[in-house]
C-alpha cells in the first residue's frame, strides 16, 4: 500500500497547519514533520504543549470510546506509551523468530508506537513512499530534490542504500546525524546542535551523506535485526516494540528547545499519560476505515517561530479490515539490548559445563554493545581457578593477580565468538573454574564490571 502526505493551510488563530500522513508501513525519525521545501530544511517539530518555555510536557493519550477494538487496544497502547516515556534506545528490535505475532497478522503495538512518534513531531528518516519513488529507492535518507528538481540516488561503494557513502548530488539532506560518527544506531551523551547536524559539511571524513537507521545499514555496523521504529517497512508476523538510537536522539534533539542547546532554560521533557477511553485527549486512537486504508496519523500544529512547530492535536486511525494482532503482554522494563550484553562460552555453551580429562576446552567471547557501540570502556576477563585468581592481560595471557588486570581499553564493538583459549583439559588441575567477562560503561582503568556474564567449567577425572 502506498503512503502519501498532504499539507493544507487553515487560517485560525495564528498559523495553524493540518497535516495528514498516511502510511502502509512504519517509518523512522532523524527528521521532523514539516521539514522540507515549504518550511525549510532546518525545521524542528515539538510535542503538544511546548510553547518555547522549558518544563515537563504532559501529553494525554486516549482511545475513542465508540471505536471498534477499544478494549483490545488498551494494553498495546499502554506499552507504546511506556516505551516513549522510558526513551531507552535498543538494538535487535526487529523480532520475527520468537515474536508472538502470527505470520499472517500485523502487530498493532508496533504501528501504534510508530504513529505516536509522528504525534510527537518525528518524521521519516528515509525518503519513504511520499517521495513518489518505488521499491528500495525509498530507503535512501530523507531529503528534498535540490536545485535540479530530481532525486540523485547512488548507493556508493558499499552498495547499501541509506548508508554514509551514498552519492546524492545536490539533494538537500533532512536527516539529523551524529557528527562524530554518522551512526544512527548510537546516541551521543549530549544531544543538541553541538553534537548533531543536518549540514553535510559536518560529516566525518570520508562520508558523503547522512546515514539512516535502516536494518540493512545496521549490518554495516555489525548490528543485526535493528531498525528505527519510525523507519518505513513492517512485515506481517514481525514486531518492532522498542526504540533505537535514532528514535531517541531525534526526540532528545527536539527537547533541547528553541535554542537547540541542551542544559538551557527552554529545554523540556515529555511525559505521555494514558487516560483510557476518551475523545478529549491530545492524541486519540480509533478505527475508521473511511480515513485509513492501513493506518493514518492526522496532526495539527502551530508555528511558534520560523524554525519551530508545536503539535496541537493528534488523531490516529486504523483500518479494521486489516488482520491486526493485539499484544496483551505488558512490555518488559528495561527492554532487551538497551545496554551492552556480554557473553562467554565454553565449548559453545553459555552456562555450566563438565569436561573429562580427554576433552578439549575452548573459551570464546561475544559482545552486543547495543546503542553503546563506539563508547569508550574497559574490558575484563577474570578466571577464579583451583590455583587462584587469574586475569586476561592485553597480551592475551592469563596472569595470576589478586588485583584486576584490564584486558583492553577502547571502544565498545561487536564481538562474535572471539577465541580466547583452547587447551586440552588434562593440562588443567581438576576442579571448577569460574570465568567472568565484563565491560564497563567508562574508560577509567577501574574494574566496575557494569555489564558481565559468567560460566562455570568443571574438570573431572
Amino acid at each position: 500500500m502506498a503512503a502519501k502526505r498532504s499539507l493544507v493551510l487553515h487560517r485560525l488563530t495564528g498559523t495553524l497547519l493540518f497535516l495528514i500522513m498516511s502510511i502502509a508501513l512504519p517509518v523512522s525519525p532523524g527528521t521532523f514533520e514539516f521539514a522540507g521545501r515549504e518550511y525549510g530544511a532546518n525545521v524542528i517539530t515539538h510535542p503538544p504543549g511546548y510553547d518555547g518555555r522549558g518544563g515537563n510536557m504532559i501529553v494525554t493519550v486516549g482511545i475513542a470510546p465508540s471505536s471498534t477494538y477499544a478494549a483490545e487496544m488498551v494494553v498495546p497502547i499502554q506499552n507504546a506509551v511506556d516505551t516513549w516515556n522510558n526513551l531507552i534506545p535498543t538494538t535487535e528490535n526487529v523480532v520475527r523468530e520468537g515474536s508472538n505475532v502470527p505470520a499472517h497478522q500485523f502487530d498493532f503495538e508496533s504501528v501504534a508506537l510508530h504513529e505516536l512518534g509522528h504525534c510527537l513531531g518525528l518524521g521519516h528518516p528515509n525518503l519513504a513512499s511520499e517521495s513518489g519513488l518505488t521499491g528500495m529507492d525509498r530507503n535512501y535518507t530523507s531529503s528534498t530534490k535540490g536545485a535540479d528538481g530530481q532525486f540523485n540516488l547512488a548507493s556508493g561503494a558499499d552498495a547499501v542504500i541509506g548508508s554514509g557513502d551514498d552519492l546524492r548530488g545536490d539533494d538537500v539532506n533532512l536527516h539529523w546525524f551524529q557528527k562524530s560518527n554518522n551512526n544512527p544506531f548510537s546516541v551521543a551523551e549530549r544531544v543538541d546542535q553541538t553534537t548533531y547536524s543536518r549540514d553535510l559539511v559536518d560529516l566525518p571524513p570520508g562520508q558523503s551523506f547522512a546515514a539512516n537507521a535502516d536494518r540493512n545499514v545496521g549490518r554495516l555496523w555489525g548490528i543485526h535485526d535493528t531498525e528505527a521504529v519510525m523507519q518505513q517497512g513492517i512485515i506481517s508476523g514481525e514486531a518492532q516494540r522498542t526504540l533505537t538510537g535514532d528514535d531517541v536522539a531525534t526526540l532528545r534533539l527536539a527537547m533541547s528547545g528553541l535554542d537547540r542547546l541542551a542544559g538551557t532554560t527552554d529545554d523540556y521533557t515529555v511525559q505521555l499519560e494514558f487516560v483510557g477511553l476518551s475523545d478529549n485527549a491530545d492524541i486519540v486512537f480509533s478505527f475508521d476505515g473511511s480515513r485509513a486504508s492501513f493506518a493514518v496519523c492526522e496532526i495539527r500544529a502551530v508555528q511558534i517561530d520560523p524554525l519551530h512547530f508545536t503539535i496541537s492535536q493528534g488523531r490516529i486511525y486504523f483500518n479494521a479490515n486489516i488482520a491486526w494482532f493485539f499484544n496483551d503482554v505488558p512490555a518488559p522494563t528495561p527492554p532487551k539490548y538497551s545496554t551492552p550484553s556480554p557473553a562467554i562460552f565454553a565449548n559453545d555453551i553459555a552456562g555450566s559445563i563438565t569436561l573429562q580429562q580427554n576433552d578439549t576446552l575452548k573459551i570464546t567471547l561475544s559482545l552486543n554493545p547495543g546503542v553503546y557501540i563506539g563508547k569508550l570502556a574497559d574490558y575484563w576477563l577474570r578466571a577464579a581457578t583451583p590455583m587462584g585468581v587469574f586475569w586476561l592481560s592485553d597480551r592475551f595471557e592469563f596472569i595470576p593477580s589478586d588485583q584486576p588486570i584490564r584486558a583492553y581499553g577502547g571502544k565498545l564493538f561487536v564481538i562474535d565468538r572471539f577465541p580466547i583459549l583452547t587447551i586440552p583439559a588434562n593440562q588443567l588441575p581438576l576442579g571448577t573454574y569460574t570465568l567472568t567477562f565484563a565491560v564497563d560503561d567508562n574508560l577509567d582503568g577501574v574494574a566496575n564490571g557494569t555489564f558481565q556474564a559468567s560460566i562455570d567449567v568443571t574438570i573431572m577425572p
